[in-house]
């Protein structure tokens, strides 16, 4: 048996028994997605989980600071996932987290940590987290949420008492104070974007993502009021008779565009909030465009920057997903594709134009996986002949004017096909054999 420090996580539902008995079939269905969710969450801050009975969970982190993370982001999806289901069916977990020396056998932990994390746990209220003391110290000033002194706890079978913490208001799992909410709690959300806004924001009192200073409720309210919801999900697009041009038009005019509802209004408006610091409007306002089932990619670029800027990859992941499961286009496919790493993207982009060889935008970047900015020293003459295949078919569908459909903002594209013309000259310049280079075969 080895001894090691780690931090525990344990994790449980409010009134299982209680949903079971009411609906068991609709119960553990919905337990098993959650479970899904719980564990790609665990995972993305690198943990694992070691031990589950029943509705009850136990997780493994190296970090406190990850393993508080974690427990966030679990609580703010499920709170997310409830506000679609009735008072009586929602799903509620309270989650305990601790840290100290633990036993490893095999696979799984024993030890003082994972007992007091057990015991933290019941001390949370339904959809809270509660820390230990040392849990506390560890990420205080390290994660912009409030933490509340609940003070030294008795607990069952604990021979001392525990100096506890909880996240947020201690009373309630809606409080009445003001509590940030994260962005991934919009977009994994099965409502639309704009009316969770609205419901989070009348029942948290206040919506912002933990990478924004928090800011007072009359102004959220205020940015709520101004911006047109997300369209339902069977919305048929509204375009101009040149949207490329109704685009450029928007950006020469400036401002903001009230209450927009076609792609190029949607566009421009996401760009100047992004532009003003206001990332939710934004994001609000790409969501919006992202579900009308387009073709535009640079939109959809700009949507999955915002999302991975404030909520890392994983979740951006995520929403691309889901936007190419409900709304799926070869857009919403190639950006999903990029969300991954490494290996796993070159093959995702391989096969999105092995099954539409006619999509342009696709190649240039394929091109850029296999390129010498993207790998460095360790291109191979198989990844250069790849790319300057690719930026070949990029830049003969520019030449055939195929290219022009897929961008809204056209400024994006002539800076794409600038760069393909160089890097496709200055491969055939170094290459004494690009002549004999085979066809691309993706």
């Amino acid at each position: 048996m080895r001894r090691k420090v780690a931090a525990i996580l344990a994790a449980d539902i409010v009134g299982f028994s209680r949903l079971i008995a009411e609906d068991e079939d609709g119960t553990l269905r919905q337990l098993a997605a959650y479970r899904n969710v719980l564990d790609d969450f665990v995972a993305h801050h690198g943990g694992r989980v070691f031990n589950t009975a029943g509705d009850s969970i136990m997780c493994e982190f190296d970090s406190a600071v990850e393993a508080t993370r974690a427990a966030i982001d679990i609580q703010d999806y499920i709170r997310a996932q409830n506000l679609a289901c009735a008072q009586d069916r929602r799903v509620q977990f309270r989650i305990g987290i601790s840290v100290g020396e633990v036993v490893e056998r095999q696979s799984d932990l024993l030890g003082m940590a994972v007992n007091i994390a057990a015991r933290l746990e019941t001390l949370a209220a339904p959809g809270g987290v509660c820390l230990s003391r040392a849990v506390h110290e560890a990420v205080s000033g390290q994660i912009a949420v409030p933490f509340i002194d609940i003070g030294e706890r008795q607990v069952k079978n604990i021979p001392f008492p525990v100096h506890a913490f909880t996240i947020g208001s201690p009373e309630a799992s809606l409080p009445t104070r003001p509590r940030r909410f994260s962005l991934r709690t919009l977009v994994m959300s099965p409502l639309p974007v704009a009316g969770i806004c609205l419901v989070a924001l009348i029942a948290a009192g206040g919506l912002v993502s933990r990478d924004e200073p928090s800011r007072p409720m009359e102004q959220l309210t205020e940015e709520a009021s101004v911006l047109s919801p997300a369209p339902p999900r069977t919305q048929t697009p509204l375009l101009p008779a040149d949207p490329v041009e109704a685009f450029s038009g928007h950006a020469q005019r400036g401002g903001q565009i009230d209450d927009p509802h076609s792609a190029p209004g949607l566009y421009h408006n996401a760009l100047l909030f992004e532009a003003k610091g206001e990332s939710i409007a934004a994001h609000r306002a790409y969501y919006a465009l992202a579900r009308m089932g387009l073709e535009f990619v640079d939109p959809h670029l700009r949507y999955a920057a915002l999302v991975r800027a404030h909520e890392g990859r994983f979740i951006a992941r995520q929403v691309y997903a889901e936007l190419n499961e409900d709304v799926p286009t070869r857009a919403t496919a190639l950006v999903h594709a990029l969300q991954f790493d490494g290996g796993e993207r070159k093959t995702r982009l391989h096969a999105l134009i092995e099954k539409h060889p006619d999509y342009a935008p696709a190649y240039f970047l394929l091109a850029e996986e296999h390129s010498e900015d993207r790998v460095g020293s360790l291109q191979t003459a198989q990844d250069r002949r790849i790319e300057h295949a690719a930026l070949a078919d990029f830049l003969k569908a520019h030449e055939e004017g195929r290219l022009t459909p897929f961008f809204l903002n056209q400024s994006v594209a002539a800076n794409w096909i600038e760069r393909a013309y160089k890097r496709h000259a200055r491969l055939t310049l170094s290459s004494e054999s690009v002549s004999a280079m085979p066809a691309f075969d993706p």
